[in-house]
């Protein structure tokens, strides 16, 4: 059996917010003020910067990446230029060699110092399919795109909390898009209904829409019985250190530890058990002390928290960075086969 996961690019919600601030606040700056080429450009360099926003120059060519992905050289090449001039872009030199930095995805990058996991949600790579992009650039729509930004956002997380529709009215939309109603109209036009659409409608009735991502946004992952056998065990040690702890809590909250239990820990873990089966006595071990360690925090902190899925996951991600400083083989195993399979390696397992 396979599992459907969006195929993206991780874009921090603080990174987006500062794009906004270019849109929406800066009104007084027309210097700072982002362009809708320029907005773009910043996108295909998302899509080829490192997890800490940088781009080794000398492998950098703006034209054949424009090329790969039918955008506007000519267009694309000013917005290139005018990221630098409003500070989207910077030039850094590590170690002798020359990087193109993305100061936005810098700052949010979680460090020793600084362990917290920033929110964030996956922008689909089928963005660049088919010239879609052209159209915002064609029609100058920079609010258009950063709607769109804000649309993905809210399917991803719609998408990981439960999977099913989400539903915006179009009021809302109309509001948060800050234009007039024609232009408002074309940009639902080409978002929901333009041949090369990233978003499905399922149906707009009384002014509410539900939408959900196409099928060409997803990648399938192999999945297996094995990996349910292995899923179960740890929702059972989970379940188990819950009821013996002082944790109070309902059933969403524990569908919710366990779902971000899956995809922190979990699955991660078993592709090292995929990659070499002597690992699975060390995996069962070390996947019981975070977990463990996990719920004692919670417990620690249980007065304070408001949202306990939220706080169960941020917490599951910080004690299994913890632990596994200690578990350097396991982690190399985990990040070798994330890399093998072409996968971003999450940050707790770097």
């Amino acid at each position: 059996m396979n599992e459907k996961v969006v195929d993206g690019i991780q874009f921090f919600d603080k990174e987006l917010e500062c794009l906004n601030k270019y849109e929406f606040e800066y009104v007084h700056e027309p210097k700072k003020k982002l362009t809708a080429s320029s907005l773009v450009t910043y996108l295909l360099l998302r899509s080829l910067c490192d997890e800490v926003g940088l781009i080794l120059e000398q492998d950098f060519n703006l034209k054949e990446e424009c090329e790969k992905r039918n955008l506007p050289y000519s267009s694309i090449h000013n917005g290139y230029h005018r990221l630098f001039d409003i500070g989207l872009l910077n030039i850094d030199r590590i170690n002798g060699r020359t990087y193109i930095q993305l100061p936005a995805v810098a700052a949010y990058v979680p460090t020793a110092k600084n362990p917290k996991i920033p929110g964030y949600f996956l922008v689909p790579k089928a963005i660049f399919n088919s010239g879609f992009l052209r159209g915002f650039i064609k029609a100058r729509d920079v609010r258009g795109v950063l709607g769109l930004l804000d649309l993905i956002n809210g399917l991803y997380r719609e998408l990981k909390r439960k999977g099913k529709w989400l539903k915006r009215k179009k009021i809302t939309l109309y509001n948060k898009y800050k234009q007039s109603k024609q232009v408002f109209n074309k940009w639902l036009k080409r978002v929901f209904y333009g041949k090369n659409s990233l978003i499905q409608v399922k149906q707009e009735l009384e002014g509410l829409y539900e939408l959900k991502f196409i099928d060409t946004v997803y990648r399938e992952r192999k999945h297996d019985a094995k990996f349910d056998q292995f899923q179960a065990s740890s929702h059972h040690t989970l379940s188990y250190l819950l009821k013996s702890s002082s944790v109070n809590y309902t059933n969403d909250d524990l569908q919710d530890m366990q779902f971000a239990c899956k995809q922190e820990v979990i699955t991660p873990m078993y592709y090292a058990v995929e990659s070499n089966e002597n690992a699975m006595s060390t995996v069962k071990a070390v996947m019981a002390d975070i977990l463990s360690t996990t719920v004692r925090e919670i417990e620690r902190q249980t007065g304070n928290i408001q949202a306990l899925g939220a706080y169960f996951r941020k917490t599951l991600r910080l004690q299994t960075k913890r632990i596994l400083q200690e578990e350097q083989p396991l982690r190399y195993l985990i990040a070798s086969s994330y890399k093998n399979a072409q996968w971003d390696v999450p940050e707790q397992f770097k």
